[in-house]
């Protein structure tokens, strides 16, 4: 495998760190700090293209944060500036390098990719009814949090050889102090998630053979004729992990029949011949409109009608037309409320537009 050199030179252009800005601020123009950097972009953009030359960059202490939703995570946040203009301005240059390196069947974070597209990917696996009979489904037990550094920095040096980029990206890995553990929250993060387990999805299509395979980030499904395979599969996997990646599955694993419980998984329950939502996510589909249609004025309005519309995107990919009737589109108040938000942002209620094409 060629290794990549001269990568840090790209990184800290000018012009490079200019798009890394431009990126960076992307649905956060109204932030302080991005407005900050807006009023005096190229003194701020030099200053921090001495500090990375000059390797005097240094990864900020972090703020947390707990969410609860899908479940528990602790998220990680860096300042704006410059953090995170250096994360943008390195993935720029590495995530087409990286990008190449992927196997096709891994979904997460990737341009192009993303959870619509697994589905379908998925729904193509189950046409081929013959060989996809029962599902080996398996989750890595708190990935983020125990991606071994020194494991990780090996796997990266084995495809880029340029030396100061190598020292921008091991700052960024050992912010976390411990040893173990890339933060949620960088925007490099997912991107080392994926290079930690590319030998791993390498090994089972190329050394393994297995054909029906799909990753997104530490979720995996492969699907096989046959049960015990499988089983046999499950166990190879686990000391795989443990022994090259020192990772544990989580409890969760399972293997069992496709059959008419479908294959629950990034949000979906897929059979062989329709997508449902998630019973769980449908839940907090319906939780959330309930809060979306009180009329108490504490809530935001960009925040209400982008929520909602990104359930929308969800369910206009799967057969849940009886739900989005249900609880939007024949809902009055929902609608009342949402035609006032959209009022308020100065553009038109896009559920009324869809309303009157189904």
């Amino acid at each position: 495998m060629k290794r990549r050199g001269n990568l840090f030179r790209q990184i800290v252009a000018l012009e490079n760190l200019q798009l890394a800005h431009r990126n960076a601020r992307r649905g956060k123009a109204h932030y302080a700090a991005v407005q900050e950097v807006n009023a005096n972009e190229d003194v701020l953009l030099r200053e921090l293209q001495w500090l990375l030359v000059a390797k005097m960059f240094r990864t900020a202490s972090y703020r947390t944060r707990t969410i609860y939703e899908p479940k528990k995570r602790l998220i990680y946040i860096l300042p704006y500036y410059p953090d995170r203009i250096v994360q943008h301005a390195a993935m720029n240059i590495l995530q087409p390098i990286w990008d190449a390196l992927f196997i096709y069947d891994s979904y997460s974070g990737i341009p192009g990719k993303g959870i619509h597209a697994a589905m379908e990917r998925l729904s193509g696996f189950l046409e081929d009814a013959e060989n996809t009979c029962y599902c080996l489904q398996f989750d890595i037990k708190s990935y983020y949090p125990s991606v071994d550094h020194e494991i990780l920095l090996a796997l990266i040096t084995h495809k880029i050889k340029c030396r100061d980029t190598l020292w921008l990206l091991e700052d960024v890995i050992r912010s976390v102090a411990s040893g173990k553990g890339i933060p949620i929250g960088n925007y490099l993060s997912q991107y080392f998630a994926n290079v930690y387990l590319d030998r791993f999805d390498h090994w089972l299509k190329e050394d393994l053979h297995v054909k029906y395979y799909m990753r997104y980030n530490d979720d995996g499904v492969i699907l096989h004729s046959n049960k015990e395979y499988l089983h046999n599969l499950w166990a190879r996997i686990a000391e795989y992990l443990e022994k090259e990646l020192h990772l544990s599955l989580n409890s969760r694993t399972q293997v069992y029949s496709v059959g008419a419980r479908g294959i629950d998984f990034l949000g979906y329950r897929t059979f062989r011949d329709h997508k449902l939502m998630r019973k769980r996510s449908a839940t907090r589909f319906k939780r959330r409109v309930r809060e979306a249609a009180r009329q108490d004025g504490a809530q935001e309005p960009q925040a209400v009608v982008s929520s909602v519309m990104s359930y929308v995107g969800w369910l206009q990919h799967c057969n849940c037309y009886g739900l989005l009737r249900k609880y939007l589109l024949d809902n009055v108040q929902m609608m009342a409320q949402m035609d006032m938000y959209c009022a308020e942002l100065n553009f038109a209620n896009p559920l009324r537009r869809m309303y009157a094409t189904v």
